[in-house]
């Protein structure tokens, strides 16, 4: 099941005792979970069909009045094509919208570049009075749509397409910080989807006999407190689905201008393919194989082999 039903699925429980919420949708209902939300309150559901523009521009309307909207649709039409309603009627008029963004990330299948979602995190993040959210997990739902739900804000919530089911399980705390493996001299940071590579890049290693932390942020904007936990790391990476640059490597390295962080993520000039998620991962060394080789090579020690 992909992430993107499972929220829906959440906001049904949550929606008989919280009569304002309300969902919208693009004309993907079928594709991006919002169908569920749909069929047991269709008086609180509006297709707005494919007019991204409009849709915010309602959503927005809608938050203005006290509802609490929720906009449905893949991350690649809701954010480009209704950036500039996202960024006037929204971010800077402070309504509380959640934007949902399913298929985020590279790994669009078969859709290919159109479908692509690289850069997403850096354009929202840098709008006034947005919170940004990567999930991993159902784990991080259930933490975040009470939260959204009790304290509405202006927010984007980038969903994976993968089917998140059909990988392992992730641990720790549900909140705005996820501790995976307890932080040691090297570190990974990642977020969404990434975390599931993280996870199993952390595994090969410990397997190996080789100590390294983990945090998941499924919290980008505000960037949690992490200070406390990053005391006595001294190698610290990010891995992310998403372009090196304005992402979660990006916001770490502008929080902590004086460390160095190892990005791992898509580079720049990638615009996106066509092809399966093992393809695409293995051609640009996001793979674990890949990943494994670039994480060794952060050691100095290691580099001059690398």
């Amino acid at each position: 099941m992909k992430l993107a039903e499972h929220l829906a699925d959440l906001l049904c429980a949550r929606a008989n005792e919280d009569k304002a919420l309300f969902v919208l949708d693009g004309d993907l209902a079928d594709s991006d979970g919002a169908d569920r939300f749909a069929v047991l309150y269709p008086e609180r559901f509006l297709m707005a069909g494919i007019a991204e523009q409009n849709l915010l521009g309602v959503a927005a309307g809608l938050a203005s009045t006290g509802m609490k909207p929720w906009a449905f649709s893949f991350a690649a039409f809701l954010v480009y094509r209704a950036y500039d309603q996202i960024r006037v009627g929204i971010a800077q008029s402070r309504q509380p919208v959640v934007l949902v963004g399913s298929h985020a990330g590279a790994l669009a299948a078969r859709n290919g570049k159109s479908h692509a979602t690289l850069n997403d995190i850096a354009l929202m993040s840098t709008l006034p009075h947005m919170h940004v959210y990567a999930p991993a997990d159902h784990a991080d739902l259930a933490w975040l749509v009470p939260e959204l739900s009790m304290h509405p804000r202006a927010a984007y919530l980038r969903l994976p397409r993968a089917d998140i089911d059909a990988l392992p399980m992730l641990g720790g705390e549900p909140g705005p910080i996820r501790v995976l493996a307890p932080p040691a001299s090297r570190t990974i940071i990642s977020t969404g989807l990434a975390t599931h590579w993280a996870s199993t890049l952390v595994k090969a290693l410990v397997a190996q006999g080789e100590t390294i932390g983990l945090i998941h942020l499924p919290q980008l904007k505000p960037l949690p407190d992490l200070e406390p936990l990053l005391e006595d790391v001294d190698t610290l990476i990010s891995i992310e689905d998403h372009v090196v640059l304005g992402g979660l490597g990006s916001l770490l390295q502008d929080r902590f201008p004086r460390r160095a962080v190892t990005k791992l993520g898509w580079p720049v000039s990638f615009a996106g393919a066509s092809g399966s998620d093992e393809d695409l991962r293995r051609a640009h060394m996001l793979d674990a194989v890949g990943l494994l080789h670039a994480v060794s090579c952060v050691e100095p020690e290691r580099r001059q082999a690398c």
